[in-house]
């Protein structure tokens, strides 16, 4: 089962002194920032969560087994030379170690599969957020609104997939539903890495 994290930053650096000057846009992933919240986990690709990684409360009355807080989040900076403004906008995709939990009778490696999985697609859906921040046009005047419906496109999109994966799946009861979504959910982080 998942829970969502969303998290949005936004750091000016460098005041950009005229609306005039050009603006230049660069996009990346980051799978660590040193001032960031010391209770989230960076998704890099080779790493895989353990359940050592879910020290939060479950909760006793929960259907659940276990819950994920996975997500996506950015900052931005500008920095400026000359008339070139340059933003700087850095993505991660993120899982909050004291927000995600698991039942201690429930520590099973089919039900950390899931769970992982549900850090997956949010991986996924950070790599889609930054392939549309990179095709995007921007300027001086509308760099901020296109941002934003970037992001909330990115998240609608990640809330409906972790839905459906939760729902097919009947929160990974349906082995069956659970192992073509292992497939597909594989296959697209494969694909990222050709």
């Amino acid at each position: 089962m998942k829970k969502y994290f969303f998290f949005g930053c936004i750091t000016l650096v460098s005041a950009l002194t005229t609306f005039a000057q050009k603006l230049a846009v660069e996009v990346n992933y980051i799978i660590s920032d040193p001032v960031a919240n010391k209770s989230l986990i960076y998704y890099n690709p080779p790493s895989k969560l353990t359940w050592n990684d879910f020290k939060g409360t479950p909760v006793i009355t929960s259907d659940a087994a276990a819950i994920t807080n996975a997500g996506l989040g950015f900052k931005m900076m500008f920095q400026s030379q000359g008339n070139i403004a340059t933003l700087k906008i850095l993505v991660n995709c993120n899982f909050s170690i004291e927000d995600s939990w698991v039942k201690d009778n429930r520590r099973t490696a089919y039900i950390l599969n899931h769970e992982q999985h549900h850090f997956d697609i949010a991986y996924l859906h950070a790599i889609k957020f930054i392939q549309n921040l990179k095709g995007a046009s921007y300027t001086m005047k509308n760099y901020s609104d296109v941002i934003e419906n970037i992001y909330y496109q990115s998240h609608v999109d990640l809330i409906t997939m972790q839905n459906a994966y939760d729902n097919e799946t009947k929160n990974s009861q349906l082995a069956n539903e659970q192992e073509l979504w292992d497939k597909k959910i594989d296959a697209q982080l494969a694909a990222l890495t050709k």
